[in-house]
């Protein structure tokens, strides 16, 4: 039993291994959109801004687009860790820097 359950003196391990019967669905009430518009998220006892709401972009700075690129290309770009695809889109601006030609076809 972890520090937590002690705390709040319940058994959580009975807790967590009811199963739930068929016939307790029952008593649920239907979750409806008006109802998880009124909830709130909390964390110990807090009020928190929603997680998963992260609001309106303000102005698109990039396009999402499907890309195949050679395997040696990801694995060079993803063995710098986090940040791999914002560093393959740097290494590309830099080719178009101002006053370079346009790429042309092979």
């Amino acid at each position: 039993m972890n520090a937590k359950s002690k705390r709040i003196r319940s058994n959580l391990r009975k807790i967590d291994s009811h199963a739930i019967a068929p016939e307790e669905y029952a008593e649920l009430p239907e979750v409806t959109a008006a109802m998880l518009a009124r909830a709130e998220y909390r964390v110990g006892g807090r009020l928190k801004a929603h997680p998963r709401h992260r609001g309106p972009q303000k102005a698109p700075t990039k396009v999402a687009l499907s890309l195949r690129l050679s395997p040696e290309v990801v694995t060079h770009f993803k063995a710098g860790g986090r940040g791999w695809q914002t560093r393959i889109d740097e290494t590309l601006k830099k080719l178009i820097a101002p006053g370079r030609r346009p790429a042309s076809k092979i």
